[in-house]
């Protein structure tokens, strides 16, 4: 039966929870029959609290602050969700207002300096159907529009229900930390919102498909983190279709729409001449790359080592893997059908980054790609972490083989998870089939 664990019972709880099911759900969907989820109930209570900024000065219920800009779509409810401008309580200049937002300048800082910073960022909420909402917004919803679409900062000033208390931080793994969820009552934009053109242009096309229009401002340069946003608050798709999205949902989504924009592309392409590895490595998620020289592929294998944050539970069990929990989602040229619920948005996260790098080189591979967990990863910082250290190892020099079995070595004497090629579908199928090429 669904329930939140009682007080004091949750190490109890936890231990009684298969490991496998903890990898596989990551705290959204609720595998093992408990609400909230019981890991992410524990990290709250031993979360160090957050210092403010300015921790002599009381907050009240009204707050002026530098949205990033950003905006927050929850999913509970649905089709009745909550949406509200995300900002600080106070004023920023815009290269510490644009930091609270911008996962790419993570990557140089610590666990705790991410979840500090973004512990900062107050969360306000606004109860809302998903269609109404979108094609006919009340004020503090057109407001959570405008942040979406803005590309720079904006000061926004908030009437809250309650006066908000900055503490333990807020963690799940689909989305980046942030501070305490209040009501808002009233919101208003304290200066004129300044929209790029492209953007513009296609959330006012009200003939455009949402996902025609993500591809498009991709295809024009505009941060990915920004369509999240954009899809998030129902600004682009057909007049009569245009829905709130929770962000949870909105950034696995735009990954997808992009990823398969991006596949019909790269098949045009030639292969690669030889397999290549790249590696890279943050927050305690290790990335290798194995790209083959064959038709374009992906198979995405998740190895969760004992310690890392999504696979501390099943001490209790004798049937809980010991050392390791692995899962792995695939596809060949023709695609997927389901969504990959195995290694879900950090599948769609990864295919990104790979593709972006076959589109740069002019080739297209199979790859297979293997990310490790390590016990670094303490605190579930969001997908942005897979998406941007994929990213960084697809930056990364290649090391170049001349046969398949070579690469596969490099890897294997490298990884942790040593029977990783047991979970890598398209690596047997690899050295199972011979291409076209060999004959």
């Amino acid at each position: 039966m669904a329930g939140t664990a009682p007080d004091g019972g949750l190490d109890r709880v936890l231990a009684s929870i298969d490991p496998r099911l903890c990898v596989a759900c990551k705290g959204s969907r609720g595998l093992c029959g408990i609400d909230p989820c019981p890991l992410l109930q524990k990290i709250q209570h031993t979360m160090p609290a957050v210092v403010r900024l300015n921790p002599g000065r009381p907050l009240g219920r009204d707050l002026f602050g530098s949205s990033p800009p950003s905006l927050f779509v929850g999913r509970h409810g649905y089709p009745k969700v909550s949406v509200g401008p995300m900002l600080p309580p106070e004023h920023r200049d815009d290269e510490s207002a644009r930091l609270l937002d911008a996962p790419r300048k993570w990557l140089g800082m610590t666990i705790p300096d991410v979840v500090g910073l973004r512990a900062s960022l107050l969360r306000t909420t606004h109860a809302v159907p998903v269609d109404m909402a979108a094609r006919f917004p009340d004020r503090i919803t057109r407001i959570s529009q405008e942040l979406a679409i803005a590309a720079r900062p904006v000061d926004t000033e908030v009437h809250l229900s309650k006066a908000p208390r900055f503490g333990i931080p807020m963690v799940g793994d689909f989305t980046p930390p942030h501070g305490p969820t209040v009501e808002v009552e009233r919101a208003v934009l304290a200066e004129n919102v300044r929209v790029e053109r492209p953007v513009e242009r296609v959330t006012s096309d009200t003939d455009l498909r949402a996902a025609d229009a993500l591809v498009d401002l991709y295809g024009g340069g505009t941060d990915i983190y920004q369509l999240e946003r954009i899809l998030s608050a129902g600004m682009v798709g057909l007049a009569s279709k245009r829905r709130l999205v929770p962000t949870r949902w909105s950034i696995t989504a735009t990954d997808d729409q992009v990823g398969k924009a991006l596949i019909e592309r790269v098949l045009d392409l030639p292969t690669i001449d030889k397999p290549t590895v790249q590696f890279a490595e943050r927050f305690g998620n290790r990335f290798h790359v194995l790209l083959l020289p064959r038709v374009w592929g992906f198979d995405n294998v998740e190895a969760w080592g004992k310690g890392s944050f999504w696979a501390q539970t099943g001490e209790g069990r004798a049937d809980a893997p010991a050392d390791i929990v692995a899962a792995e989602d695939w596809e060949d040229h023709t695609g997927r059908t389901a969504y990959a619920s195995n290694t879900a948005g950090g599948y769609y996260a990864t295919r990104i980054s790979v593709l972006e790098h076959l589109l740069k080189i002019g080739r297209q591979a199979t790859a297979i790609v293997l990310r490790e967990v390590t016990d670094d990863y303490t605190t579930p910082l969001g997908v942005w972490v897979v998406r941007e250290t994929s990213r960084l190892a697809m930056e990364s020099k290649p090391l170049v083989f001349e046969d398949t079995e070579s690469a596969v070595r490099h890897l294997d004497r490298h990884a942790l998870h040593k029977s990783w090629k047991a979970q890598a579908t398209l690596l047997r199928i690899a050295q199972t089939q011979r291409s076209l090429d060999a004959f």
